[in-house]
């Protein structure tokens, strides 16, 4: 039988590689594919959360810091510039309806110039961008961001150089676009953009580097402008180095802008922004930049006046009680919020009283190693503070320490017309010629365990036992009579007095006490600038305002935040008021007058001096028919002042001030037709009869008028029986 063989088929080595091969390169194939796959779905679970997360921007809302403007008015009439003030960007906010169609042009073309035609992104730009990473095709490293990136990436400070932060930039600002129009976009970055510096924004930039605002820049300036934000520190054309070698200062930061300026040009021109006579007249005009002297990089224009200083904490504490924040908070608030303040300042005055100040020979006549120091405060009657010096020399910083509205001093016979004496006529407990009789109303013990009488006059006529009327007694300054009047009148009576009509905020209650009342010797002191307020109503038919720096405050959009309200308060009556001005023009017109050092030569003055017991603190308010105003002067370290050697407070008051008092404009204190002029007999205090040998003019409300002297004069008739005897 026979035997059926298979024949084995040979395969060819080549068929076999090639199989093998085919195998394995559609395996790696399909791992790729299945690598790829997975890498696309992570990258677009990645993708879409930074789609998700992308949060909207609030361009509307955004918290930028803006410089805060301060106003003055000048003699014409005019609102100026007096103090801008920063503290971490010179801001200054501007709508994209005054910004000018070149300045615009101008930042576009070289910043971003397809920004109307893209949707936030520029994607030819950020491809060119990222092959050049690679390739280094354009020799430097390419920026893709537009202006909506670059917005995004201003407002949320995320500058972290990596792909998830331009991923998520990219997402911001497509987003953005979605919402909000191109001219919303644009001015917002306008308002943000770094310009050198601490100056942010196209407003801030056009006052710094041309002293003019945006709106009134020119194509040449325009250029120059947008020259800035690609390098703002060293584009800027304030940016100076020093040379090593020689010292010199090279103004590089021109250099730098101009050649990046004539790229704008050419970015302008080839996008037909600008005509090719407009180009050429651009690139040939010579810039005139601002002083760069009249500012520094913190916006500051040197020290700045003690006015500003007082009118910065003013509006602080306002609007730290406005919204019910710190003094801190309120503060930096102020100088970051873009707010404008109107102020009350006289620039001349406060210049005057400044240059003044400066000059130690108006305080002492003789030039001493440790002389002391002074403050000044000077307002209207409707409370406007119109100038005010916390100190003297050359001041030392901003918002520093001001004596004329922080310190609290004693303020000596200064309180008598405030306390003891308006409270008497107020209340018809004395008239002008009520006589009193000039003796201490009690003993005490001294420092040296010695009883002694209180008070004690700072004069000759300490205890003369002799008569005085009430003109007389304020003339001379007594310490006696207030202190009889004090005890008449309960010193509670007084202290409410005084603390209710006249507003005095540092009152405790152990002031209710007969030395604080008659004397002056308070538990706290009082500063200068409510003791002259408190002097208003004696030129003010008894009117009192609240003192105030400012009369109203704007925030960034225009607002009226805080507006300073008049209140008139009628702190005395306007018979009691006028009285009390004659009584005090005795001070400056009398011959015992203790002010009249200060009296002038065309223009009324009343005033009053004040003396602390032991010569610490020194004082003098005077008012003329258009200011009320006072100064201060002793140790911030409370010691003798030695009277021998400085003037008294009245010349130092005529010293600085006399000048812009007595303007001779012929203005006079308010009358009051109600207060009668009667002549008193000079012997008795009664109105003059028949038979009074001598009489002078007095001034008494109808309801408290003296009865008629009756022939009796006692110290006449004394006088008389001692030449017979």
């Amino acid at each position: 039988m026979a035997v059926n063989r298979k024949r084995k088929r040979k395969h060819h080595p080549v068929k076999k590689v090639l199989a093998f091969v085919g195998t394995s390169l559609l395996s790696l194939l399909l791992i790729i594919i299945i690598t790829v796959a997975i890498i696309a779905a992570a990258l677009t679970v990645y993708v879409m959360q930074y789609i998700n997360d992308a949060e909207l921007i609030d361009i509307n809302n955004v918290p930028m810091d803006y410089s805060t403007f301060i106003y003055a008015t000048d003699k014409n009439g005019n609102e100026i510039e007096l103090k801008k003030i920063s503290r971490n960007a010179d801001r200054i906010p501007i709508d994209i309806s005054e910004v000018p169609q070149q300045v615009k042009d101008a930042f576009v073309y070289i910043e971003d110039e397809r920004f109307y035609e893209h949707d936030g992104v520029d994607w030819k730009r950020t491809f060119g961008a990222f092959l050049n990473e690679f390739l280094s095709m354009w020799g430097s490293r390419q920026g893709g961001s537009t202006i909506t990136q670059q917005l995004v990436k201003n407002v949320t400070g995320d500058e972290i150089q990596n792909f998830e932060r331009k991923l998520r930039e990219i997402f911001r600002a497509s987003k953005l676009e979605e919402y909000y129009t191109k001219s919303d976009i644009l001015e917002a970055y306008l308002n943000i953009v770094g310009m050198g510096g601490s100056t942010s924004g196209i407003q801030a930039a056009s006052l710094k580097y041309f002293n003019k605002n945006c709106w009134e820049i020119d194509l040449a300036e325009a250029a120059c402008l947008a020259a800035i934000p690609k390098d703002p520190n060293e584009n800027n054309p304030f940016y100076t180095v020093e040379d090593p070698e020689t010292g010199e200062i090279i103004e590089r930061g021109i250099e730098n802008n101009r050649k990046r300026q004539l790229l704008v040009l050419d970015a302008m021109l080839s996008n037909n922004a600008i005509s090719e006579a407009e180009y050429e007249r651009a690139v040939n005009k010579k810039l005139v930049f601002a002083d760069r002297s009249r500012t520094s990089e913190s916006g500051d224009d040197g020290i700045q006046s003690w006015f500003v200083d007082d009118v910065i904490r003013d509006v602080t504490l306002d609007l730290a009680d406005l919204y019910g924040i710190t003094f801190e908070e309120a503060n930096d608030r102020l100088y970051n919020g873009g707010y404008m303040i109107y102020t009350t300042v006289d620039l001349e005055m406060q210049e005057k009283l400044e240059a003044e100040y400066a000059d130690y020979t108006n305080f002492s006549e003789t030039v001493l190693t440790d002389p002391p120091q002074a403050s000044f405060i000077c307002m209207d009657y409707m409370g406007n503070i119109k100038a005010v010096v916390g100190g003297i020399g050359l001041k030392a910083g901003d918002n520093i320490f001001n004596r004329a509205t922080r310190a609290t001093r004693q303020p000596g016979s200064c309180i008598k017309p405030i306390t003891s004496y308006s409270y008497a006529v107020e209340n018809k407990l004395l008239t002008w010629s009520t006589m009193f009789v000039n003796e201490p109303v009690r003993k005490i013990i001294n420092d040296e365990g010695i009883e002694t009488d209180w008070p004690h006059n700072y004069n000759t006529l300490s205890y003369d036992r002799m008569g005085y009327f009430t003109f007389q007694a304020l003339q001379r300054s007594l310490n006696t009579i207030p202190a009889q009047l004090v005890t008449q009148e309960t010193p509670l009576a007084v202290f409410d007095f005084l603390q209710n009509r006249f507003h005095i905020s540092t009152l405790s209650a152990s002031d209710a006490d007969l030395a604080p009342m008659s004397v002056g010797a308070l538990t706290n002191g009082i500063t200068l600038k409510e003791l002259v307020a408190a002097y208003q109503p004696f030129g003010n038919a008894g009117e009192y305002f609240e003192p105030t720096t400012y009369t109203r405050v704007l925030d960034s959009e225009g607002r009226v935040i805080l507006q300073h309200k008049y209140v008139k308060y009628q702190a005395l009556d306007k018979e009691t008021a006028y009285i009390m001005n004659k009584f005090l023009q005795q001070v400056i017109e009398g011959p015992n007058g203790t002010g009249r050092a200060a009296r002038l030569t065309q223009t009324p003055l009343i005033g009053k001096t004040g003396t602390t017991q032991d010569w610490h603190d020194l004082a003098f308010i005077g008012c003329t028919p258009d200011y009320v105003s006072g100064i201060w002067y002793g140790y911030d370290i409370p010691k003798e002042v030695t009277t021998g050697t400085y003037y008294s407070s009245s010349q130092v008051w005529k010293n600085v001030f006399g000048d812009i008092a007595d303007s001779g404009n012929g203005k006079q204190f308010p009358d009051c037709p109600t207060v009668k002029e009667l002549y008193y007999c000079t012997q008795t205090g009664l109105l003059a009869g028949g038979t009074c040998p001598t009489g002078d003019v007095g001034y008494y409300t109808e309801d408290n008028i003296p009865p008629y002297c009756n022939g009796v004069h006692p110290y006449l008739d004394a006088a008389a029986a001692t030449q017979t005897n």
